[in-house]
Formats: C-alpha cells, structure tokens, sequence
C-alpha cells in the first residue's frame, strides 16, 4: 500500500479504537436525529445504518479510504468497459445486460427469448433448468421471489447438484412430451451441469434450449441453432441472472416482467454511477461491511430477508460474495494485509428466530446482521404484514438495547449491531434494484480491498482433482501420487 492508503487505514483504526468505547446507546444519546442522518435511500431501497456502530467522523475516514483507494477511477473503469478483470484481461459489463440503451447483440438475444418464450408456452407444461452456481442460483431466486408474477400452469424445476437425486427429482411426474430441457453453462463443459444434461436428454424432453457462452458447443450437443441463447465473456456467472441464464424467467414469468427487473436493476446503475461515494447505497454499505469486518473485528454478517418470498437470497449472496472477494492476493498478486471478505450467511425471518438467532443475541462474538423487510404489500391474510415488521423491528432493537437481570441466563448484552433495509414492494423493479445494489456493494468492497472480484480460481483446484480421481471411483485405476487418506478412501468407495 501506498502512503496515501496507510494514513487512511490509519485513520480509520483511530476512529474505531474511540467509537469502541461508546455503546450504540450512547451514540444515540449524542446525536438524537441520529435515525435521520444515517439513513439513506436508493431507488426501490432504504436502509437505516443507525444501529451500527459509526458515525460522522468515521463514515469520513472510509471516504477518505475510498478515495486512497481510487474508487471512483475504478467505477468508471466498470461503467467504460474498461478492462476490471486483470487476471483475465476482460471487462465486467453486467451492467449492460440491463442498461436502457443496450449493445445491439443483447437487444437482438432479448428479443430472441421474447419470441421464444411466446412461442413455446403453448407446447408445453414445464421447464427442467440445468445449471450450477451462478447459471443456477440467480435464476432460481428470481422465480421464487416473483411466483406472483409467473403464468398459470407452467411448472419450473431446477437440478444443480450432481447427486442423481436432484436431477431425478426434477424430473419426477413430468411428462417429456411437454418438457424443455434448458442448459445453462457458459462454457458448455461444466461437469455436474453436463452429466445432469445428459440423463434428462436420454428421458426424452420433447424441447431442448440453451444458454450459454460457447454457442457451437451446445449445437454440437444437441440443441437446434434457434434455441441457443448467447452471453458473453465479458459477462460473469455469479452477475449473469440478466442474461440468456434467465430464459427460464423470460418464459415462465408474465410479459414484461423480466424487463421491469432489468429496469429496476437499470435505476440502481444509475444511482451508484452518479452518485458521491458519501450518499451512494451500495457505496455505503460496502464501507460499514468492511469497518465492521476490518475495523471491529467481526468476520461475519447473517443476512435475514423478513420475506419468504426471498428466503433464496442469502444462499445468492454467498455466492456473490464469498466466490467474488474471497481471495488474498491484490490485484497485482500481492498478499493482503487485511482481509477482503467476511462469512456470508442467513436464513429467513421469522423462522431464523426459532435457530440460530440465540448465538446472534446471547453467543460470545458479536455478529453484526442485516434485516431486510418488504414495506409494500404483501400476500396472505392482512394482520400477517404487522407480525412480520413487528419481529423485524423487534429483533433489530433487541440486539442493540439487551436484556439486564441478575439471572446470567437470561441476560442480554445488547450493543450488538445491525442494519434495517426496507424495499418498497416486492416487485419486479424492486427485486432488480435489489439484487443490483448487492452487485455494487460487492464491487465496492473489493475496491476498497484493492482486489479483483471477477475472477475465481479458488474453484477449480478441487474440480481439477475431481477429474483425476474420478476414473479410480469408477473402477479404473487410482492415481499414484494420492495421500494415504485419500487413497483410503478411493479404495472404500470404488466397485
């Protein structure tokens, strides 16, 4: 790092090392429009930062980080198409997948899977949708969420893990004469994705389509020209939802749905490329991860969405985060000082109360959380909607304000932080800000780490040593060089 980095970083562990000494209350207690100064909007978003544990003074230290750190140079890198991933010379433009004014080659995709969508609805009564990681989770999350959008009589079902049983389970009950097969790999090589791929081929889907980056490739499998569906390097897995990896949507959700989520997440482009690092959402956010995780000490964060319709978003946010920022090099190959990502985990409220929320309250390490609720309407009976705010708003003060009694059983600490974020609806274009916002805040927070978040080559040594061991589990010979564990085992599992 550089002397303009280190005074910042400096900066910043002086302003933790005097807030550490003030409770949440006592912050309170100083500042009464505390509630107002730290909370801020975005399209589709609010989000209330008072119960963390920051101020003034130290939001003013992060900013003075991120211009150390060139965030805004960076941005424009992203927004230009500049090249933002070094290791594989690519740019990241995800973005343009949903901006108002697309490259022709998106527009030209997107009208191919309209057309599609309005053609195959009438032939059939279900879609099998074969991915892994990103070719599955975004897609996967997007129907669950927005299931109050989805046309009548179109079943989805989804098969990602290799274990047969998913892929069985899939297809169980279908009939293939009115089944389409959907394969999404970018490099139509993925293993597990190909090997599903193939016993859902061999059941006989009368329909088969694709996704992916290496067109030829599908072709060649056996997918007609016409229902092969482009996307590009350029456009990474785990930021892919808004591509031909969602074709699945484009079909089974209603006319202009999937455009209104491109809108949505269109409008959060917007406010994070214009917006001042001090009043950007995602910039923000990005910056009280990294105090709490750098700052504070705190190398987790449970996400707990107050909405079943989203109980799927901490798995996606695991994978958007943990696959983006878990590395420990720069991006010039350096080791890191300090870490660039925290433990990403969650479940969904008001059943996460009833699990693990006892660590959250009363375990020995503070573990900062993030609520989200959906202020707009919501389904089911109407005296549902208060209880649902009730338990979020409830649990968020409880972590702060704490319990005090003589019985040490049944003593809360408090003081414990966390962060309430309100989207307006659960709507189309709130879901794409949503999930947009979540995009930037990752960017940003590997900006201020000073690495890149576009690659992931901590996956593929295991997939590698997979290959390699397994023609041994399938009866042939085990590799010569195995550690004695392994080689144990190779030889308890194969025929």
């Amino acid at each position: 790092m550089d002397a303009k980095q280190n005074h910042a970083w400096s900066r910043i562990e002086a302003e933790a090392a005097r807030l550490g000494k003030l409770t949440l209350l006592d912050l309170f207690t100083a500042d009464p429009a505390r509630a107002d100064a730290l909370t801020f909007e975005a399209p589709h978003i609010t989000a209330d930062f008072s119960k963390q544990r920051i101020d003034a003074p130290a939001l003013a230290a992060c900013d003075a980080l991120a211009q150390a750190m060139d965030f805004a140079g960076w941005r424009e890198k992203l927004f230009s198409g500049a090249v933002v991933n070094s290791t594989e010379k690519r740019a990241a433009m995800h973005w343009a997948l949903r901006a108002p004014n697309p490259p022709s080659e998106v527009l030209e995709t997107r009208a191919r899977m309209a057309a599609f969508a309005q053609t195959v609805r009438s032939d059939i009564n279900a879609i099998v949708h074969l991915g892994i990681g990103g070719s599955d989770l975004g897609p996967r999350l997007v129907l669950d969420a927005l299931k109050p959008h989805r046309v009548a009589g179109i079943d989805v079902r989804f098969a990602a893990n290799v274990d047969g049983s998913d892929v069985a389970d899939a297809i169980e009950g279908l009939d293939p004469k009115r089944t389409l097969l959907i394969v999404v790999s970018k490099t139509f090589t993925t293993q597990e994705t190909l090997a599903n791929a193939d016993f859902v081929r061999a059941w006989g889907p009368a329909h088969l389509g694709a996704a992916t980056a290496a067109p030829g490739k599908a072709v060649a499998w056996g997918v007609p020209q016409a229902h092969v569906f482009p996307f590009w390097d350029w456009v990474g897995g785990r930021y892919s939802l808004w591509s031909s990896v969602s074709l699945c949507c484009a079909i089974a959700l209603r006319d202009g749905v999937f455009d209104a989520l491109l809108a949505g997440a269109a409008e959060m482009d917007a406010h994070f490329r214009d917006t001042p690092f001090a009043r950007s959402l995602p910039a923000l956010s990005a910056a009280i991860q990294m105090w709490n995780r750098e700052a504070l000490g705190h190398g987790a964060y449970a996400l707990i969405p107050y909405s079943e319709r989203l109980r799927l978003l901490p798995a996606y946010m695991q994978q958007l985060e943990m696959e983006s920022n878990g590395k420990g090099v720069s991006r010039d190959g350096e080791a890191l000082a300090r870490s660039a990502c925290g433990i990403t985990w969650g479940a969904a409220g008001t059943n996460a109360q009833h699990s693990f929320f006892q660590l959250l309250h009363q375990g020995v390490e503070e573990i900062p959380v993030e609520l989200i609720i959906n202020a707009g309407e919501h389904e089911g009976p109407a005296s549902h909607r208060a209880k649902v705010f009730a338990n979020a708003l409830a649990q968020a003060r409880a972590l702060m304000v704490g319990k005090q009694t003589d019985d040490s059983h049944r003593r809360f600490t408090g003081n414990r932080a966390s962060t309430l974020m309100a989207i307006d609806a659960l709507s189309p274009a709130a879901l794409g800000a949503l999930l947009a916002f979540y995009e930037h805040r990752t960017f940003t927070q590997a900006v201020l780490a000073g690495i890149n978040p576009f690659d992931q080559f901590g996956v593929e040594l295991g997939k590698e040593m997979a290959s390699q061991l397994l023609p041994a589990l399938e009866g042939g010979p085990a590799p010569v060089d195995l550690d004695a564990s392994t080689a144990a085992w190779v030889r308890r599992l194969a025929p």
